[in-house]
């Protein structure tokens, strides 16, 4: 059996960008106590857990309001996947200190979106329901419509205006110009603003160049993460057979004896240590 590792994968600069902010925070004596995490700072649990060891409270909750109102003093770490100025103005109200690390590409999504609105567009995004990146760009103003796939197209009323069109940056890029062209169908003059990371795009076009190349490609990532979803995803639309993992424990539900190539990528909050012991294991067998 022989194992491809595809590049680029792991950690992309956002990711360790706000574990560095986190890790910092922990750091500096002067960081306001207890300091709680709004949600999952990435998705990928075992991140997370080291944070918990370290003292951060993790909430979870049905939304970041929600999660916000158990809090009465302290820190209040704003997850990569970004918060809606609601939100950061509720936690000032509060006297909450406030740690934001905001993903940079997230942050250019909030802003696209304000500005169209300002401009006068209907904005369309597409992402995923209940999602904490969806929440914090829905929370920006209760015109955003919301397009979870091509299901909902037929629900969206005619409209003659200006219409954008943007998405969650984590998406399979290929899908959202493919939704785009379907909603044109109902909508011929909606704009559209491809807002896929570059992180993720590159790791799905990775994954696609596989294709003719490996037998299986095996994904490794928390199910939580949309970035990995999209790569399992991505592989199983190219005719590439696929299957996501947690970490190297999860190779025992399976026999891998039929393959001769087997491709290993993982999502963008995926440790490199993980990666690395998956590859190991899959070495061993």
């Amino acid at each position: 059996m022989r194992i491809v590792t595809i590049q680029p994968h792991g950690f992309c600069g956002g990711v360790v960008r706000a574990i560095r902010i986190v890790e910092r925070a922990l750091a500096d004596e002067n960081t306001i106590k207890p300091i709680y995490m709004l949600g999952n700072i990435v998705h990928n649990k075992h991140v997370v857990r080291v944070f918990q060891e370290k003292g951060i409270i993790v909430l979870d909750g049905l939304s970041r309001d929600v999660m916000l109102e158990q809090i009465e003093e302290g820190t209040i770490i704003i997850t990569a996947h970004g918060a809606s100025d609601k939100i950061k103005s509720r936690a000032r109200e509060k006297g909450l200190n406030i740690i934001d690390a905001t993903c940079a590409c997230v942050e250019k999504t909030h802003a696209l979106v304000k500005e169209k609105l300002y401009q006068g567009y209907a904005v369309y995004y597409y992402g995923k329901k209940n999602h904490p990146e969806t929440e914090g760009v829905l929370g920006i103003s209760p015109a955003i419509i919301l397009v979870t796939g091509a299901d909902d197209i037929k629900a969206l009323p005619a409209y003659a205006g200006k219409a954008v069109l943007t998405n969650q940056t984590t998406m399979s890029y290929n899908e959202v110009r493919r939704l785009h062209e379907k909603m044109r169908l109902k909508i011929p003059q909606l704009e559209l603003v491809d807002e896929v990371c570059d992180a993720t795009r590159r790791r799905q076009e990775a994954v696609i160049a596989q294709k003719g190349e490996i037998d299986l490609l095996i994904v490794v990532g928390d199910p939580l993460s949309n970035n990995t979803r999209m790569l399992e995803e991505t592989a199983e639309k190219n005719g590439i057979k696929a299957i996501q993992i947690e970490d190297e424990s999860d190779l025992d539900k399976y026999d891998f004896s039929g393959y001769e190539t087997i491709g290993v990528t993982a999502g963008a909050s995926t440790p490199e240590t993980i990666i690395d012991n998956v590859i190991a294991s899959l070495k061993a067998r």
